[in-house]
């Protein structure tokens, strides 16, 4: 006897009473302890992966609903399916589906939105229906599966895993996959908001901006002295040092729109399917160039998680795919109006095929004097308690100087230390001296820059030493 709806008392989320059931035959089981344990764990850990990744989406977090999303979305398909093979009289997986499906019936029907809940339905349900669904998804393009069944993907269950979904076959999904840069007030104004990197700004302005506002110019330098425009730009180093602001500066100070990539979203079960997403956001991007007449920037940032490094020139099928479509995209992107920006830690964990189509590799290292001195002036004067110390030169110079190795992100940690140390003392000024006590408890934070420089013997632009 199978156990159906015990999902009646919930309203969303994953069914509370059944977990909770589940939790409790995992803590008494007996036999092999060690697995039941382990199950145990990891359905504790997947349920509370999903209230955060509901808090997030609640407050609108997007950058902490990617990071629960991937997770989420990557470990509740699989401890479902082994607690149902565990205890299948209580039929765990069909009766979870049920539960996410009912809260997506409260969904406006005019919102097209994909969303998580709807990757997770994809995810749980059985291979017979998966395959209904695909074939109903097939019939409402326009395409008969019983007489035309090329499209139509294996299930689940097949030894060669269901192809990716044609271009008649598009789901709402793949409207996620750009993401306009829209300016907040704590974004980069253009490259006068960054202090430092004057050798970077430069070279960005002499081999982007210049050739956007002086077409002519450029054409001329090109058939004079062979200086073409770049197809795009790599920007790699260390975590927290600036390639995400550099990007947005760079779109501000041209005034040309960036779109990122959500790599999070561009992920696909299918076959060749993470590979045909990137391509149908290029192709996305394309489209909006063609159609404003004007260039745009398609950012792809955390490349190394894209096209992880071929060993002895032998990889797997789908990071074949995945090289060769990035390979064209980058060859092709000038000519359609399209810049693409790179951004990874690891550099030398990227593609080499990749790595050499950039004509442009820089380098986005720790931040220097000027550099951080900038940076603690807006984190400063963001608080009202911060100001005086931000328009102190003498004081602030000692700031700078006591960060120095730090990165810009470990540099907003550091300010949020140091004012709460003021808070604690009667509410008062923030003061150079509050950044003493984190600066040398916070000494691991620091990061070994070498790690992540290449290892070309190409010098590489950064800041000066």
């Amino acid at each position: 006897m199978r156990i159906q709806s015990i999902n009646n008392t919930v309203n969303f989320g994953y069914n509370k009473q059944l977990n909770d059931t589940v939790n409790k035959k995992l803590e008494k089981a007996k036999g092999n302890k060690e697995l039941a344990r382990t199950l145990l764990e990891m359905n504790r850990f997947v349920n509370t992966t999903e209230d955060k990744l509901r808090k997030a989406e609640q407050d609108k977090n997007h950058h902490l609903m990617d990071i629960y999303y991937d997770i989420f979305i990557n470990t509740k398909p699989t401890i479902s399916r082994m607690l149902d093979e565990r205890f299948p009289q209580l039929n765990y997986q069909s009766t979870e589906l049920s539960t996410y499906r009912k809260e997506l019936k409260q969904k406006d029907p005019k919102d097209d939105e994909y969303t998580w809940k709807d990757s997770i339905v994809d995810e749980l349900m059985d291979e017979e229906e998966f395959k209904a669904v695909m074939q109903e998804e097939i019939r409402a393009h326009g395409v008969d599966p019983i007489t035309d069944t090329s499209e139509i993907p294996e299930t689940k269950t097949n030894a060669k895993p269901p192809a990716a979904p044609q271009a008649h076959q598009k789901t709402k999904k793949q409207a996620e996959l750009l993401e306009k840069f829209t300016p907040t007030e704590y974004s980069p104004t253009g490259f006068s908001s960054l202090g430092g990197m004057d050798d970077i700004k430069e070279a960005l302005f002499d081999k982007v901006i210049y050739p956007l506002y002086y077409p002519e110019k450029a054409k001329l330098d090109e058939i004079e002295y062979g200086k073409k425009t770049p197809r795009g730009e790599l920007f790699y180093g260390p975590p927290g040092c600036g390639k995400t602001a550099i990007m947005q500066a760079l779109a501000m100070e041209s005034g040309i729109p960036l779109y990122n990539l959500k790599i999070s979203k561009a992920g696909s079960k299918y076959v060749n399917g993470s590979a045909n997403n990137v391509q149908q956001a290029y192709e996305q991007a394309a489209k909006i160039a063609e159609e404003s007449g004007k260039p745009v920037f398609l950012a792809m940032d955390e490349m190394e998680s894209m096209t992880s490094k071929r060993k002895g020139g032998e990889t797997g099928a789908e990071d074949d795919k995945m090289v060769s479509t990035l390979l064209q995209i980058i060859e092709e992107a000038r000519g359609r109006n399209v810049i693409i920006l790179g951004a990874t830690n690891c550099f030398d964990q990227l593609d080499d095929a990749i790595k050499s189509r950039f004509e442009d590799k820089i380098y986005i290292g720790l931040p220097d004097d000027d550099t951080r001195k900038a940076v603690l002036k807006v984190l400063l004067k963001r608080r009202t308690k911060g100001v005086p110390l931000s328009e102190n030169e003498e004081e602030l110079n000692k700031v700078v100087q006591l960060t120095k190795g730090f990165s810009n992100r470990d540099l907003t940690i550091l300010t949020d230390k140091a004012s709460l140390i003021a808070r604690k003392d009667n509410r008062r000024d923030i003061m150079a001296s509050d950044f003493i006590v984190p600066v040398k408890e916070n000494q691991n934070m620091k990061i070994k820059e070498q790690d992540y420089m290449s290892k070309q013997t190409r010098p590489a632009i950064g800041f000066a030493k």
